[in-house]
């Protein structure tokens, strides 16, 4: 399973902090990528960084999406075209009054606490992810 974590979306307050996470989140996604069996080809988490906008919905909840490809506009980007794999995709939204309190030498660690946490979503979902055996996946995170 290839694992991407993304914050990729910011505004001018948390700026700082999208670039603090970007090659963490690099390094960490490459390290997690292994197999822990089941169905699900990527597992695609995205780090909410725009308040506004995390007002207005709430985080996108886990979902599973069986043969996803990157031809179709319609579809979750990050395949290449031609290439159908099973997907899952959530978002983690942080208090962001806690957020922007945390010093920026201490702001990785914390978001990958919340981070961490948020995937309780795959134990939930096991059955569904086809045998992934999460606590495997939380002992490498």
């Amino acid at each position: 399973m290839e694992v991407g974590l993304h914050a990729n979306m910011c505004d001018l307050t948390t700026e700082r902090i999208a670039s603090a996470l970007h090659w963490p989140f690099k390094a960490i996604g490459k390290d997690l990528s292994k197999d822990y069996g089941g169905t699900m080809n990527h597992l695609w988490i995205d780090f909410e960084l725009i308040e506004r906008r995390a007002e207005r919905r709430l985080p996108w909840s886990f979902r599973f999406q069986k043969r996803v490809g990157g031809s179709s506009p319609d579809k979750l980007t990050g395949l290449p075209r031609g290439v159908y794999e099973n997907v899952g995709h959530y978002s983690v939204e942080p208090d962001f009054n806690e957020l922007l309190r945390v010093p920026l030498d201490s702001v990785v660690s914390y978001v990958l606490g919340l981070i961490y946490a948020s995937t309780s979503v795959l134990v939930e979902k096991q059955k569904k992810l086809g045998g992934l055996t999460p606590k495997r996946f939380a002992r490498t995170s």
